[in-house]
Formats: C-alpha cells, sequence, structure tokens
C-alpha cells in the first residue's frame, strides 16, 4: 500500500485540522442554529467523502500490485459513502423532507464498510497467506462475541425498534455489525504490521472514527433521539483521516517470524470479546433471561469459529511438526553421507566401522575394509571439466553399491577416493575382485565415453590381531592401496607386515621434492643432441638432478615419486621454465638455433591449460620458433587421445616442436604416427643395444629409419654408447644420435663450449 516515504505535506495537515476545527465549532458547538447544523453536516460529509476517495484513487494510480487494489477499495468505499450522502442531502436539503430507511442512500453507506474491509485484507502487511487467513477467523470470533456483549445496547435497541420489518431490521443491524468487523479488522492487521505504521494507522483511525458515529448513529435512531451534532463529527474526522492516509509513510514489511522463545503478544486478543461474552451470558441466565433464538444463533457461531479456529491451529502445527521431522530426517542424512553420490561419508563410515571392531573385541566378528582409489582420475576431471568428473563419481557409486552385498558399507571419503566396510565374513579379495570387474567397462557420461579403473587396497582384521582403531586400519588399507598404485593401474594389494614404510617413504620424499622445486634448489644437466652430418651438437635434452639429504638421487627414483604424488605438474613447469631461461642465453649473438628438450607428462599434454603455460615461458625468454622441444611418451596418447591432439596442435601451432620419446616400445606406436602430429621420434635405446652384434636389429632399426623418413620426421637415436654402434648408424644414414659415446650429461656451464666443438668426425 506504498506510495512514498515523505512525511505528510504540511499543507495537507494544515487543511484538514482547519477542516476538522470549523465541523468541531459547528456540530458540538452549534453554532448557526439546528437548520445550519443539518445543513452543514450533510455537506460536510459529502465533501470529506469526495475528497478521500480521490486521495486514495490518486494513491492507486502511483503505486501496484497489491498496494493498488487496497487504495482502489478504499476509493470505492468512499465514493459510495459520497453517494449515499449525495442521496441523503437531496432528501434532506433540496426536498426538505425526512430520508426514508432504508433507501438507495444505505447502500452507498453500506458499501464504506465493504471496500474497506477489502482494502484492510489486501494491505501488503499482512504477512503471510496463513496468517491472513487466522486474522480472518479471529475477526469473525471478536466480532461475534462482540454482537453477544452488545445486544443489551445498540443491537439490541435496533433489533427491538425494527422489529415489525425485516428488511429495515437488516439493513440496521448491518451498520453496527460491518463497524465491528471493521473495528477488529484494524486492531488485528494493525497489530500484525511491521516498520512504519503511518499509512495503516491513519487508514484504521479514520475507519474508527466513522464506526463510532455509525453505531452511535444506529442506537440514536433506534431510540428515537437522534438530533445531530457531536456524534455526526466522527464522520467528517474520519472521512480527513482517511484523505491523508496516502501521504504518510508507506509499510510494506510482511509479519516478521517470532524469535525462538518468543510468543505473539496478541495472540489472544479475539478471545477477550469470547470471554466477556461468556460472562455477559451466564449473568443474563443467572438473572432468569432465557437468551433469544438470534442470541442462541450467535453462541453456537462463537463455539463454531473458535472450534475451527483451534483445529486450523493444531492443523497447522502438526504440519510443522511433520516438517520439522523431516528438515531434521534431512541433516542427519546430510551430516552422515556424501551431498554428490548420496554414500556413507567418512563420519559414517568410521562410526561404522568403530563398531565393527567393537563387536570384533568382543566376539572376533571379522571385519575387513577396502579403500579404492580411482586411476587417472585428475587427468579425466581436468580435461573433460568438473561437471563431468562429478558425474563420473556418481557412476562409480552406482557400480560400488551394485556389486557388493546389502550389509556392506560404501562409502566415499573425499575426492576419487572410497571406501568399503566388510562385516558378515565375506572374502574381502573376492569383493575387490568383483569391484575392479563392475569398474572394467567403460563410462558412458553427457559428453563423453570414458575408461576409468581403481587402485585397491584390501586389509582384513584377524583374530589372533592386536585391537586397533578405526584410523589406525584406514591408514593399512591406504597403504595397501598405494601399493597397488605403484604396481601399476587397476591393481590390488593385500595389507602386509612391512608394507607401510616404502609408502611412507614416497610421501616424505614427495613432500620434500615439492619443497626443493618451490626454492628452486634443483639443476638441469644437458645431454647434447649431435648431427651425424657436421658433428656438432643440434640440441640438448634438459635433465633434471635433484641433490636431496647428502646424496644425488636418481632421476627415475624421484620422478616416479613426483608422479605418484601429485608433485610432477610442479617438476615439469620447472624444469620448462629454467631450460628456456638458459638455451635463452645460450643463443643470445648466435645465428644457430640451438634446441633444447624438454619432458612433459601425461596429465600435462592431455591438459588444455599446458599451451598457455608452455607459450609463456618461449615468449617470455624471446625462443624462436622450432627452438623448443617437448618430448611425449606413448603413454600419454593412450587416455585423452583427442585432447591431446588439440594440446599438440595448439603448441605447434605456437612454434614448438613435438618429439615422441621412447618409441617402439609400445603397443600402439604406429597407430599414435597417425593420431597425433608430431615432428621428431626418438628411436628407444632397446632398438639400439644390439645392432652391432645382431642383424636382425640392423634390419628392424633400418625399417624405423626409412619410416621416419616416408614420414617426413626427424629421427634421433637413443642410447649411443659403442663406436660400433655408432658406425652402423651412420651406415643406415641416421639424421641425430644421442648418447654417452658423444657426451655425457653436461652442466649448465659446460654447454657454451660444448655446442661448438666437434664431437664426432664430420661424414666424408
Amino acid at each position: 500500500m506504498a506510495t512514498n516515504r515523505r512525511r505528510i505535506p504540511p499543507a495537507a495537515a494544515a487543511a484538514a485540522t482547519a477542516a476538522f476545527a470549523v465541523s468541531a465549532a459547528v456540530l458540538v458547538l452549534g453554532l448557526g442554529g439546528r437548520s445550519f447544523v443539518q445543513s452543514y453536516t450533510d455537506l460536510a460529509q459529502l465533501t470529506a467523502a469526495a475528497v478521500a476517495s480521490a486521495c486514495c484513487a490518486l494513491a492507486a494510480l502511483r503505486t501496484d500490485g497489491r498496494a493498488r487494489r487496497s487504495w482502489v477499495a478504499v476509493a470505492v468505499g468512499c465514493a459510495g459513502w459520497a453517494v449515499g450522502e449525495g442521496i441523503w442531502s437531496w432528501f434532506e436539503l433540496v426536498r426538505g423532507v425526512d430520508t426514508p430507511f432504508p433507501s438507495a442512500a444505505d447502500l452507498g453507506f453500506l458499501l464504506f464498510p465493504v471496500g474497506a474491509a477489502a482494502a484492510l485484507l489486501l494491505h501488503p502487511a499482512r504477512g503471510s497467506e496463513h496468517a491472513q487467513g487466522r486474522r480472518i477467523l479471529d475477526a469473525l470470533v471478536a466480532t461475534s462475541a462482540i454482537a453477544l456483549v452488545s445486544w443489551e445496547t445498540a443491537l439490541g435497541a435496533v433489533l427491538a425498534a425494527g422489529a415489525d420489518d425485516r428488511f429495515a431490521l437488516t439493513v440496521a443491524l448491518a451498520y453496527p455489525l460491518s463497524d465491528l468487523l471493521l473495528l477488529l479488522l484494524v486492531v488485528l492487521i494493525l497489530s500484525g504490521a511491521s516498520g512504519s505504521r503511518t499509512q495503516l494507522g491513519l487508514l484504521a483511525a479514520g475507519v474508527a472514527s466513522l464506526s463510532v458515529s455509525d453505531s452511535g448513529f444506529a442506537y440514536l435512531t433506534s431510540v428515537g433521539s437522534y438530533d445531530g451534532g457531536a456524534i455526526d463529527l466522527g464522520w467528517v474526522a474520519g472521512f480527513l483521516l482517511i484523505a491523508l492516509a496516502p501521504f504518510g509513510r508507506d509499510v510494506t514489511a510482511a509479519v516478521p517470524r517470532l524469535a525462538p522463545g518468543r510468543t505473539d503478544r496478541w495472540i489472544f486478543l479475539p478471545y477477550v470479546p469470547v470471554g466477556l461474552a461468556g460472562i455477559v451470558t451466564l449473568a443474563r441466565l443467572l438473572a432468569g433471561n432465557a437468551p433469544s433464538s438470534l442470541q442462541l444463533g450467535l453462541i453456537g457461531v462463537v463455539v463454531l469459529l473458535v472450534l475451527v479456529r483451534q483445529y486450523l491451529t493444531l492443523h497447522e502445527n502438526a504440519t510443522l511438526t511433520g516438517e520439522l521431522a523431516v528438515r531434521e530426517s534431512q541433516l542427519r542424512h546430510q551430516a552422515f553421507h556424501d551431498a554428490l553420490t548420496g554414500l556413507a561419508n567418512r563420519s559414517l563410515f568410521q562410526d561404522r566401522l568403530g563398531h565393527a571392531l567393537d563387536l570384533h573385541g568382543r566376539d572376533l566378528r571379522p571385519v575387513a575394509v577396502l579403500f579404492l582409489d580411482l586411476d587417472d582420475f585428475k587427468l579425466t576431471n581436468d580435461t573433460l571439466g568438473h561437471g563431468a568428473g562429478d558425474e563420473l563419481l556418481v557412476r562409480v557409486s552406482e557400480r560400488l553399491l551394485a556389486a557388493v552385498r546389502t550389509g556392506d558399507t560404501v562409502a566415499r571419503l573425499g575426492g576419487d577416493e572410497f571406501a568399503v566396510l566388510l562385516e558378515d565374513g565375506g572374502d574381502p579379495v573376492t569383493v575387490a575382485a568383483a569391484i575392479e570387474t563392475a569398474l572394467r567397462a567403460p563410462f558412458t557420461l553427457k559428453t563423453s565415453t570414458v575408461k576409468m579403473g581403481a587402485s585397491i587396497g584390501v586389509v582384513a582384521v584377524e583374530a589372533t590381531d592386536a585391537p586397533t582403531t578405526p584410523d589406525e586400519l584406514l591408514a593399512r588399507a591406504d597403504t595397501a592401496m598405494y601399493a597397488a598404485k605403484r604396481s601399476g593401474k587397476g591393481q590390488l594389494r593385500v595389507f602386509a607386515k612391512g608394507m607401510s614404510l616404502s609408502e611412507l617413504s614416497d610421501q616424505r620424499m614427495g613432500v620434500s621434492l615439492a619443497a626443493s622445486v618451490a626454492a628452486d634448489e634443483l639443476k638441469l644437466a644437458y645431454q647434447p643432441i649431435v648431427s651425424l652430418d657436421h658433428g656438432r651438437p643440434e640440441g640438448v635434452e634438459a635433465l633434471a638432478r635433484w641433490h636431496h639429504m647428502g646424496r644425488d638421487v636418481p632421476p627415475a627414483e624421484f620422478i616416479a615419486v613426483a608422479e605418484r604424488t601429485g608433485v610432477i605438474g610442479e617438476l615439469t613447469t620447472w624444469v620448462l621454465g629454467e631450460a628456456c631461461r638458459q638455451v635463452a642465453g645460450w643463443s643470445r649473438g648466435s645465428t644457430r638455433l640451438l634446441q633444447v628438450s624438454v619432458n612433459v607428462s601425461p596429465a600435462q599434454i592431455t591438459d588444455p591449460a599446458f599451451v598457455g603455460v608452455v607459450l609463456d615461458q618461449v615468449k617470455r625468454h624471446g625462443l624462436r620458433r622450432g627452438q623448443l622441444v617437448l618430448e611425449i611418451t606413448e603413454s600419454s596418447l593412450l587416455t585423452e587421445v583427442t585432447v591431446a591432439r588439440e594440446v599438440v596442435s595448439a603448441l605447434r601451432a605456437g612454434g614448438v616442436r613435438i618429439a615422441l620419446d621412447d618409441f617402439g616400445v609400445g603397443y600402439s606406436s604406429l597407430s599414435q604416427l597417425h593420431a597425433i602430429e608430431l615432428d621428431i621420434l626418438k628411436i628407444d635405446r632397446s632398438f639400439i643395444d644390439q645392432i652391432d652384434e645382431d642383424s636382425r636389429q640392423v634390419r628392424l632399426l633400418r625399417s624405423l629409419l626409412r619410416l621416419g623418413a616416408d614420414l617426413g620426421l626427424q629421427v634421433v637415436a637413443e642410447g649411443v654408447e659403442r663406436p660400433a654402434q655408432l658406425d652402423l648408424l651412420r651406415e643406415l644414414g641416421c639424421q641425430l644420435v644421442q648418447g654417452d659415446l658423444l657426451a655425457t650429461p653436461l652442466d649448465a656451464s659446460e654447454i657454451p663450449a660444448a655446442i661448438d666443438r666437434q664431437l664426432v668426425p664430420a661424414s666424408r
């Protein structure tokens, strides 16, 4: 019912005050005589009602929604009163006769309480729909009870005066009854509003003023003593207040929720008249006055409405109690279940595991735990997106539930880690094998099809085992899972004593390696890649070196640890940046295009974001096109060929060359030559090792060299360690060679001298 947030304009307040003062002087003091007072009260009511209707209509034009409908209802009610007063004035002032009762004027007058009631019920401050319904019932209860109380005053007198004319009686009763309803609506709705109540307060005050005058008029008329005067002042004042209401502050807030432990102070208001009506009715009965049929009817209405109100209250309380129970059940489920998969979470799993261990300690009931970690899930998640990763986790959880028995507990411990609790003596290895079989089939997601296996660790509590805790048992299962992961993908391992030592070593080394990478404590060695045409290096391969705890950690050892502990990404990025920085320094001022090769982990060659990392280093250090070579392995291309193809294509477009390392050792080598755009083939040392002793290796090597030439690829032979191998490679037409015979890995400070040195005699 909002129109603005301004205070009432001083001019409007002054005009209303002046009009009220003049009306009070005329009607209360009787200035101008009885005839003038009669004429003034009719014209003053007509004018005030018309002004109130106009003000409310203007307010409706400035608002919308429920507020507009509320102001329209008030405007219609005031207009109805103005029309009724106009008809009344025509009889009294123009024709000079008493207005007949009932007449058309009464229709106009009674339109006002209808409009006012509609406006109050439509008011935006009404609260919720349930609250509105309760207020209507409360108003009806209170109105019926007050009707009983007022029977001995206005209502009784009106009924006695109009006993011979039922229609006139009905119209006469409509005035006080509608006024009672309006008064109760005003109190109930005003009590429910929050925030500023100026508009609603002015409207309520106007309705109350009109109701008092209505009731007084009905009573005085019924006893034949109405003579105008002060009783008429309430009508004028009421419409003046209603005319000012649109200028007040708006009230749009709904009834606020009660804070816990607080009680609505208005909740008993409708029952005060009920109690008063009961006292009055009892007093009449004790005095020997039997109630009339109409009184009995009112008593029945009050009792019925109270019963309905209590029923609705009980029904709403029961509904709220049910909703609360459902909500509590949902909260309990959320507290102990994973939100994504619906499986038990870590808290519930540990609780059930603790209970199972208690039973084991009491009567040696069997307990076993399976710990699962999905293989290469991070790669899939980073490549396809987190949405696909979440979908994959849901599909995995469904297969896990289908693979285990009804009494087994399946939980998601976090990320891509799952656990299964077996309590009824089932063979944990058999269950683990069933899970491996269930996960073997490809997962069909919304956007792609993915293969996903799991590394599974198994631990069982034997009858002779010492008591343990849930955390200790989970740690053993976790250790067994890491042992399975070290053995390769899709493996199963059962926990055994001593197994934790190697796993703990892995974790500690991974933490130390990550710290060393962050502190720039690693170094790079460079092994030249030599051209057999001119005998000098064409490029170098960057090789990471780590000195840790007083020893040089072999690259095969710490790189494997980096892959198992997730540090490989940081390590590769560091090697890439350091290699680009150093080769840029060696090439400064030289016309030769010295290449540097960097090995790339499978996770990065299938990560589209890696393209930006590489090209940023190339740009930062000013490398020329073709100067950086990324060496990838065939295993990089087995999981997501499509994504790897896109990453390689973007890198080559940025001037980075791609070499396929260890070519020939994978089962899909030839297929990868067609799947991915390459620049260089590096033939694995296993093809070079026996070429000076085995003629079959010579023939195979000749075929590989011819294949590379036919595909337009440079070929590098790795692992050259003996002169006879070098002679055969030169004879077979190999272009580039790498191995300890020509140069062992050199410190960065030795490279400037090595790149201009003749490492093998130039070919004749």
